[in-house]
């Protein structure tokens, strides 16, 4: 590696640049373009004629007699070449043309649906590391904690005071944060491995610190719910409106019949005159209610299924909006508390039971239920940052930003 590509390596990554450089090499989005693309180039073909047909053939070759077989010898016998040619209503054609671009609009919005979805999944992941990260350092940061009780318990026996059973179990209790030392351990490690889905080149870059997770930027959560349909979830619906829409007068122009032209050129023997001839067909739609009419049916039936569909995606997403609104608001509050208020409490209380119990003023029983309160409200603590984290993630960006 370069001496640039190992600075760039070596520089923490932030959650927007981990976002940049995300949508790039995500393979579906790779998808998602083409398709997009492959829609796009659709919607010119859907409005023009349909190609023109070549006709060859031979009429009235005789079968029997003296002349089986022969091209030139009875009068009827004709060598045929021509051009059919089916003309579709221009109304049709331009129907036709719309849907496609219906087709290409779904595409598009698909498109930003699920560049809206690996951003949410990158901010989810990126933001993990960190969290992942910061419980194993604080398990680590309360070994300290937890060999004062191991000590003080020793000292306690070793001055004729205290108890094996104590001693016993400030170590089962050491213990016992090893394990969860192990475990923290472990979701750091998957943690960067999902982050290395999305980022197989940077996932093990040091991370810059965190965006203000209390905090929407431009948007407000009062902008949200007006903007449901903006939601990444609800993207593709008005297009697909709009094409049920076209389908629906699409089946109605079908009773409109189309037609076509047939020019054709057949060479005779030489003792006979050759032949042009012109032909037109017209469709003839006379049987609507057993053809016609039963697909309109079916094309207004797909409308309301589609309508109702988005209907009940608008209320479910409006729904879940509420909650990560009201999981992020309460969160926030509660660790504005604990940072307040709870931590200073539990840290004095450990400090105070530890304390005592070295000076021979308390029991280490009540020590060491101080030191684990101390640790569940710390893991606790980080717990309510990872709610509010990915409350803030699915708020910030599963939807479209306004400019």
């Amino acid at each position: 590696m370069s001496a640039a590509g190992l600075a760039a390596a070596a520089e923490p990554l932030s959650l927007e640049d981990a976002l940049a450089l995300a949508e790039p090499t995500t393979p579906m989005l790779a998808a998602r373009r083409a398709a997009v693309l492959a829609a796009e180039q659709r919607v010119g073909p859907a409005g023009e004629l349909p190609d023109p047909e070549l006709i060859a053939g031979i009429d009235n070759l005789p079968t029997d007699g003296a002349d089986a077989g022969s091209l030139t010898a009875d009068f009827m016998t004709m060598r045929k070449v021509g051009l059919m040619q089916r003309f579709v209503r221009r109304d049709k054609r331009t129907l036709r043309q719309e849907l496609a671009a219906a087709d290409a609009e779904r595409e598009a919005a698909m498109l930003t649906s699920e560049r809206l979805s690996v951003r949410v999944a990158v901010a989810r992941a990126w933001i993990a590391t960190p969290l992942a990260e910061r419980r194993h350092a604080l398990l680590l940061a309360l070994r300290s904690r937890f060999d004062l009780g191991v000590a003080a318990a020793e000292a306690q026996i070793s001055r004729g005071g205290g108890s094996s059973a104590d001693a016993l179990a400030a170590k089962d209790a050491r213990i016992a944060l090893e394990d969860r030392i192990s475990e923290a351990e472990l979701t750091t490690r998957i943690a960067r491995a999902e982050l290395a889905r999305w980022l197989p080149d940077d996932a093990q870059r040091p991370l810059a610190s965190p965006p203000d997770w209390r905090g929407l930027g431009n948007a407000s959560v009062a902008s949200l719910l007006p903007r449901i349909d903006q939601h990444r979830e609800l993207l593709g619906y008005a297009a697909q409106t709009r094409a049920a829409d076209v389908d629906v007068q699409l089946a109605r122009a079908e009773k409109q019949p189309d037609w076509s032209l047939e020019l054709a050129y057949a060479d005779r023997g030489p003792a006979y005159s050759n032949m042009l001839s012109l032909m037109v067909r017209v469709d003839l739609p006379v049987f609507a209610s057993r053809r016609q009419d039963p697909m309109i049916a079916a094309k207004l039936a797909e409308r309301d299924r589609i309508d109702a569909e988005r209907e009940d995606a608008r209320r479910r997403h409006a729904a879940e909006l509420q909650s990560v609104v009201a999981a992020w608001q309460t969160a926030a509050v509660q660790i504005d508390r604990f940072e307040r208020e709870l931590r200073p409490l539990a840290l004095d209380r450990t400090d105070a039971a530890l304390a005592a119990y070295r000076g021979g003023r308390g029991e280490l029983s009540v020590a060491l239920t101080a030191l684990t309160a101390e640790t569940e409200r710390e893991l606790d603590y980080l717990d309510r940052l990872a709610t509010l984290a990915a409350a803030w993630a699915e708020l910030r960006y599963s939807f479209v930003e306004e400019h």
